[in-house]
């Protein structure tokens, strides 16, 4: 079977089956690689940091047209609240690479969104 068959849904990957929005812990940006192989000023998207099951993190890649969300959502974040997004458009998929040790692959999930919302509670969850 091949990674690009396997059909992955928020199920699959969150922290419980049937939760329908995600905790968000970090943002990041992503930017242009340019010709020569270096990385440019301009930005190509962000990424939302997202707890996933067996306390692994899964990074969802949102577009640059949603920076003014992702910035508020940063600053969010450094109050020290829980932040929750719920995503539209979400699509996930299944990756696996050699890595610099040939006897480990390194594999995981990565994703991408059309669309986010996000919602802010109070307290920090213990």
């Amino acid at each position: 079977m091949k990674l690009k068959n396997l059909r992955l849904s928020l199920a699959n990957v969150n922290t419980t089956a049937g939760k329908k929005d995600m905790e968000v812990v970090e943002t990041s940006v992503n930017r242009v690689r340019l010709d020569d192989g270096t990385w440019g000023k301009d930005i190509d998207s962000y990424s939302l940091h997202c707890c996933a099951n067996h306390g692994d993190i899964i990074k969802i890649k949102v577009g640059k047209e949603h920076a003014v969300k992702v910035t508020a959502l940063n600053d969010a974040l450094s109050d020290d609240v829980t932040v929750t997004v719920t995503f539209s458009g979400l699509k996930l998929k299944a990756y696996a690479m050699k890595g610099n040790n040939s006897d480990y692959p390194i594999s995981g999930v990565s994703g991408s969104a059309s669309d986010f919302e996000y919602k802010v509670q109070n307290e920090v969850d213990f």
